[in-house]
């Protein structure tokens, strides 16, 4: 018997699901382990399934792409903001800015816990705030 006709078909909703758990995986990998290299294969995955809007994968490559940039906006530029025009001391500037990072930080990851899960059992992600 040939190998390839006891191997299953490739079952396009699998691989969509599959890419939707990488550009997942891809976010958090972003916000928690290295900043930029995770965001450029996300961006460029993007890129690839934009011609087909309504797969999942296109759903949570879409979302992860927004809240990456936003979280880029969030945590670095407001924080820039915090430093640079703060009025008070240096200490409680820093204490401002870490308490800051921290809670948004941790909502982004929260963000991308529920969107991985959502991804893990096929479904699309609809983040807060993000159309």
């Amino acid at each position: 018997m040939n190998p390839s006709e006891t191997d299953p078909p490739i079952n396009k909703d699998k691989h969509d699901s599959n890419i939707a758990i990488l550009a997942e995986t891809l976010f958090l990998a972003n916000l928690l382990l290295i900043p930029i290299i995770p965001f450029l294969v996300l961006f460029y995955l993007y890129q690839k399934y934009s011609s087909k809007p309504d797969t999942i994968a296109y759903n949570h490559l879409r979302q992860t792409l927004i809240a990456s940039v936003l979280a880029g906006i969030f945590i670095v530029l407001i924080a820039g903001v915090f430093y640079f025009f703060s009025s008070t001391s240096v200490a409680i500037t820093w204490t401002i800015i870490i308490t800051y990072l921290t809670c948004v930080h941790s909502v982004f990851v929260m963000l991308g816990i529920y969107g991985l899960s959502k991804a893990m059992v096929g479904q699309k992600v609809k983040f807060p705030l993000i159309a």
